[in-house]
């Protein structure tokens, strides 16, 4: 007894097809938004002057090497955070780097200074998350 005709399979190919590329379409949709997600919560942060909490967002490896951020976080006020060159893909499918621009001061000093923050950040599938592989600048 034949279940399905040639166009039956055919067409049963097809939505397989369709189906599992789909699924590639939402999972990259996930990690474009989860990424979308990361670097929008780090720039608030940096905006927010909550530095003391950027190592959070390093690769577990690099947080221990990581120097501080500033010698005294509480002192940096952060007046501008500019993203001059928005996500472009890494060295591989998981990887993304942005730049951005940090214009800051020394309450006690009042004296605004910049720093361009070169950001490599990659992807972990496992846990849906994005971590900063490359060291933080430091305020000074």
């Amino acid at each position: 007894m034949k279940i399905f005709s040639s166009k039956g399979q055919v067409l049963v190919v097809l939505l397989s097809v369709l189906l599992l590329s789909g699924c590639g379409t939402v999972s990259k949709a996930r990690k474009n938004q989860s990424m979308d997600i990361r670097l929008r919560e780090y720039a608030h942060e940096v905006r927010w002057g909550a530095l003391e909490a950027l190592p959070t967002y390093l690769a577990p490896e690099m947080i221990d090497a990581q120097p501080p951020v500033a010698d005294d976080p509480r002192n940096v006020r952060v007046t501008e955070y500019e993203v001059l060159r928005p996500p472009v893909p890494g060295e591989d499918e998981n990887q993304i780097l942005q730049t951005v621009k940090i214009d800051y001061l020394f309450r006690d000093r009042q004296v605004v200074r910049s720093i361009v923050d070169q950001q490599k950040w990659e992807y972990h599938p496992d846990s849906n998350d994005w971590v900063r592989i490359n060291p933080i600048p430091v305020f000074k």
